[in-house]
């Protein structure tokens, strides 16, 4: 009777290994797609709180439930009416101040030229410091009602979905209270999940191919 013949196929044990490389790649998957590390959903939370940097009254709501929204689209808005006035009147104001400086500036140097004493000297030295500070403060002024203004929009920060609503309009709002969730845009749990389901149904392929084949 004819001894029992044993195939052994050239390569299984690289089957072997890639079953091994597809089980601890799934396993990764696993981890990144259900158990997120803190590290994983900062970078990709799973859900987006949208909330003014400044408090104010709603001027209107642009957006609905359910809507699809794109990145720094505008999403709602407070009212400005006294900032954009106080931001005319800072404006103006720091207009003046440049003009005030430039006009003294321009008379210290023809002073100069004239031969004008060291007291004077002084005196337009003190004088062109103050017109300075004011300029200055007139700029940040400027630049602090600017950014009121442009802190009133409330900007999506990426692609995603509207998933609740928590103001309307007229609404008092606080600075940094959560006024809407939103659903990202984002594939990454879905890629691991996906990748996983692959990874694991590789492993067995492979696994069986190594085993059938020894």
């Amino acid at each position: 009777m004819p001894s029992k013949r044993k195939y052994n196929v050239k390569g299984t044990n690289d089957l072997l290994v890639l079953a091994a490389i597809f089980f601890f790649l799934g396993i990764w998957a696993i981890k990144d797609a259900w158990f997120p590390s803190d590290k994983v959903l900062k970078k990709h939370p799973s859900e987006i709180v949208a909330s003014f940097s400044t408090a104010g009254s709603v001027e209107k709501v642009f957006v609905r439930a359910g809507d699809s929204i794109g990145e720094k689209q505008v999403l709602a808005k407070l009212r400005t009416d006294k900032v954009n006035l106080d931001y005319e009147a800072a404006k103006a104001a720091y207009t003046e101040s440049k003009k005030q400086f430039a006009i003294l500036n321009q008379d210290f140097k023809k002073a100069a030229e004239n031969g004008i004493s060291s007291e004077g000297i002084a005196t337009f030295e003190e004088q062109l410091k103050v017109a300075k500070a004011a300029q200055e403060e007139s700029l940040a002024k400027v630049t602090e009602l600017r950014a009121v203004i442009d802190a009133s929009e409330l900007l999506a920060e990426s692609k995603g979905a509207i998933k609740e609503i928590k103001i309307e309009t007229h609404s008092m709002v606080k600075a940094d209270e959560a006024v809407m969730i939103i659903d990202p845009k984002d594939h990454f749990y879905l890629f691991n999940k996906s990748l996983a389901i692959f990874s694991f149904f590789a492993f067995w392929v492979f696994l069986a191919i190594h085993i059938l084949a020894r």
